[in-house]
């Protein structure tokens, strides 16, 4: 179920005198659909799995022209059944408007939590299985019973906490989960390059709006991961965590406090943000009107030209130019975000972002 209590979108639309109806309705829409698939999916999801959606879906953005990729998400003894499951829970989906999942086989299958927990780094760690991890912690929901989903995400925190001995048993007072950002980042990178080579392997089709999603809410998901390392460091709600891990290298706090801090969403992480003290209004205003026009083009007939638009006419389109000029704002929202005057989130950034 979506979250009722006050959020940082709701302090920080308050601090400005603003209203984002686009993000406000795409709350709304997301906030039905989730509430009509837990009804569908209630008593039909085997025990140990779970079916996890990513998207607009998980980021509370969903717009009318909104889809779903999905996974069966299996922790536990495998079973025959689990494969009917599958079949049933694309069915389900694909009956409640959810179109079918892309070519590539990341989504719309089984999933075992094992390569998730494990195979982190190396060889056996392809682009599908990093995909799938670092969106389970960036932009995923689970329907229906979710205790698997809960456990993996939770097992995953575990590896990249308690494997980096730099955090654990560093002299520094800084304490930013390195493991965990590094992966975040090599996510950003890789699809970055694979977006350039999905437009050539699928000769340019949707080449505008995927572009789009790339300047726009995909960058929004790398921006909430890094948030999520960074305000470990600088969250007063995280200061026990870090007193823990500098007097006794005891990870659990910083474990809790990032599972804690998993429920809130991309925008809501970025809205934390933007209300630090040291934030000009300024800046905020940039980030949440850009994105909260680009929501308003994804919700009409905008989204349908950028569909069809194609490389050789974008100078021409009015949408494309909107959307060219909504990405610039947001990321010169983000630029003075990270490098403006605040500090702290400059010197992590620059510390840890850059190398």
């Amino acid at each position: 179920m979506m979250p009722t209590a006050r959020s940082s979108l709701d302090d920080l639309e308050q601090l400005l005198g603003r209203r984002w109806t686009n993000i406000r309705r795409a709350q709304q829409t997301t906030a039905e659909r989730r509430r009509s698939l837990e009804k569908l999916f209630q008593d039909r999801v085997a025990p140990d799995t779970s079916v996890v959606l990513f998207g607009s879906i998980a980021r509370a953005e969903m717009t009318a022209g909104s889809d779903a990729d999905w996974i069966l998400l299996v922790d536990g003894q495998a079973f025959p059944e689990h494969q009917n499951q599958t079949a049933e829970a694309g069915c389900l989906l694909y009956d409640n408007h959810f179109g079918e999942p892309g070519r590539s086989g990341v989504f719309g299958c089984m999933v075992n939590s094992h390569s998730l927990v494990h195979q982190i780094g190396g060889e056996d760690d392809r682009n599908s299985n990093t995909t799938r991890r670092v969106l389970l912690l960036l932009e995923s929901v689970a329907v229906g019973d979710a205790e698997a989903y809960n456990r993996v995400r939770r097992q995953i925190l575990n590896r990249y906490i308690r494997d980096d001995r730099g955090l654990l048993f560093g002299s520094g007072q800084v304490k930013v989960p390195r493991f965990l950002l590094n992966d975040l980042t090599r996510y950003w990178r890789t699809i970055t390059v694979d977006f350039v080579y999905k437009q050539r392997a699928d000769a340019g089709k949707k080449w505008a709006l995927r572009n789009a999603k790339l300047r726009m809410s995909r960058k929004l998901v790398f921006t909430s991961g890094l948030l999520r390392c960074f305000f470990c460091q600088v969250d007063p709600e995280a200061a026990r965590a870090r007193e823990a891990l500098i007097t006794r290298n005891d990870p659990a706090e910083l474990l809790c406090y990032l599972e804690v801090n998993l429920v809130k969403t991309p925008l809501e992480l970025l809205a934390q943000a933007a209300s630090r003290e040291a934030v000009p209004r300024s800046t905020a205003e940039k980030l949440f009107d850009s994105y909260d026009s680009f929501l308003g083009v994804l919700d009409d007939k905008r989204r349908r030209s950028l569909e069809h638009l194609d490389h050789d006419k974008m100078e021409d389109s009015t949408v494309w130019l909107e959307i060219r000029e909504m990405s610039r704002q947001f990321q010169a929202g983000l630029d003075e975000l990270f490098y403006g005057p605040d500090d702290q989130l400059k010197e992590l950034i620059i510390r840890y972002g850059v190398f």
